[in-house]
């Protein structure tokens, strides 16, 4: 099928993404029972773990890829929403919703290690790549906290468009995108 496809690129035809893309890789090839209410869900960077809020139990749950299975439910703060790894891995962050809080977590011991007051719903969270932040959307704020990930502290707050849900930082650590769903906007951040 490869040797076709190179043909076809060759000669400037386009296989269908069907054909192009195995069968095996269409298909799901396992359904992993976790907690009530999963929402955010991260894989950790060296990809052995995979992490998920499960906001209807107050818990992040974690599963080992190599046996598709839960190897530890972690208490956290109250309704879970959104997860993101740093650290270079070590370190999990959950934000909780119904609690206005993030809960840091040791990836290593699956142990909460401190957890950070935030403003109003907090959603989605990023690390940075680069630098020792974190960022976190806040729905009933419309803003976005910088979070000093060596102390723990907010140190900036920024003003985003209303009610803002998606997160990303760039790949330099240099720009955060925020989007916001009420007035169809993105924000960029220096940060």
């Amino acid at each position: 099928m490869w040797m076709l496809a190179l043909a076809m690129a060759a000669v400037g035809a386009v296989l269908p993404a069907a054909a192009a893309t195995p069968a095996a890789a269409r298909a799901a090839v396992d359904t992993i029972p976790v907690g009530d209410n999963p929402l955010g869900v991260t894989v950790s960077p060296p990809g052995h773990r995979v992490y998920v809020a499960d906001a209807g139990d107050d818990s992040v749950s974690v599963i080992d890829r190599s046996s598709n299975a839960v190897i530890a439910t972690i208490p956290v703060g109250d309704s879970p929403a959104g997860v993101a790894v740093g650290g270079v891995g070590t370190l999990l962050y959950v934000t909780n919703q119904g609690s206005d809080s993030v809960s840091v977590i040791n990836t290593i011991t699956n142990s909460v290690v401190t957890t950070i007051p935030a403003a109003d719903g907090p959603g989605a969270p990023a690390a940075s790549p680069t630098e020792n932040r974190l960022y976190v959307v806040h729905g009933g704020s419309n803003t976005l906290s910088v979070i000093n990930t060596d102390t723990y502290a907010v140190i900036r707050t920024v003003p985003v468009g209303a009610s803002p849900g998606g997160l990303a930082v760039s790949p330099d650590g240099k720009s955060v995108y925020v989007s916001s769903q009420s007035d169809d906007t993105v924000t960029a951040i220096a940060t």
